[in-house]
């Protein structure tokens, strides 16, 4: 005896053994990557205006040691009064940045301060010296 069996439909087994991915793994391997992509940009960022604010600092100490190194061949120990200014803006090339110098007392104290903006806030560097009636 023969039994025939009549297929309708599809065969259930026909799907078990399928392979893929599923909407849940590809949506959470999106989010994966988009997380990992985004903490990459940011540290980038954050290397970017690192290496801004080096290069603002060493042009800053530059221009501070440039003014320290006028006062220093200045002709008398008097005329180290005459270098004294209030602070201005340096213009062309270094417009983002404002120096002053200060001289007092005796021996001479000569502070150089070197200023410029970040982000709103004002950053600094200082460069002080003593110069006696020796030294010339």
């Amino acid at each position: 005896m023969m039994i025939f069996t009549r297929r309708t439909g599809l065969d259930s087994n026909l799907f078990s053994h399928q392979t893929g991915f599923t909407l849940l793994e590809v949506l959470i391997t999106i989010v994966l990557l988009v997380v990992g992509l985004v903490s990459v940009l940011e540290v980038f960022s954050v290397g970017i205006f690192a290496d801004a604010d080096v290069e603002n600092h060493t042009t800053a100490l530059y221009l501070a040691q440039e003014k320290m190194e006028e006062v220093h061949s200045a002709s008398s120990y008097a005329a180290i009064d005459d270098f004294a200014s209030a602070r201005t803006n340096l213009g062309g090339d270094f417009a983002d940045f404002d120096r002053e110098v200060t001289v007092s007392g005796d021996p001479r104290q000569v502070n150089v301060i070197v200023a410029w903006d970040v982000k709103g806030v004002d950053q600094s560097i200082n460069l002080v010296s003593l110069f006696t009636d020796y030294d010339y």
